[in-house]
C-alpha cells in the first residue's frame, strides 16, 4: 500500500552526498543524500520533528562559500539518521544544488 507520508518526502531526486554538514551551533556530521529539496543526515544524536536547524555545508571541496540553510526535522530514524527540509534555501545556492544533482 502507498504511503502517502513516504510519497511527500520522495518528491524530489535524491542522489548521494557523502559530506560532512555542520549543524551550526551542535557539530559535525554525515551526510548520505541531497536533494533540492533537504538532506539525510547520519547521527545517532536526537533532533525532534518539527525542530529547525541551521546547516552549513559545501557541495565541492573547492567551493568558496559554504552552503548556509535553515532547515527542519521532517522524521528520524532513531539511532541512524534524520531527513530534513531545506526552509529558507536562496535561489542562488538552489541553483548550485541543482547543477550539482545534474552532475551526479
Amino acid at each position: 500500500m502507498d504511503n502517502p507520508k513516504n510519497d511527500e518526502r520522495r518528491r524530489n531526486e535524491r542522489v548521494p552526498f557523502h559530506k560532512e554538514v555542520e549543524v551550526v551551533g551542535v557539530g559535525m556530521h554525515r551526510s548520505s543524500e541531497i536533494s533540492i529539496g533537504g538532506i539525510y543526515l547520519i547521527t545517532k544524536q536526537a533532533f525532534p520533528p518539527g525542530n529547525p536547524i541551521t546547516l552549513r555545508f559545501k557541495l565541492h571541496e573547492a567551493d568558496a562559500q559554504p552552503i548556509q540553510v535553515r532547515a527542519r526535522v521532517l522524521y528520524t530514524h532513531k539511532g541512524i539518521g534524520i531527513g530534513l527540509g531545506f526552509i529558507d534555501l536562496n535561489s542562488d545556492d538552489l541553483a548550485r544544488i541543482v547543477k550539482f544533482i545534474e552532475q551526479v
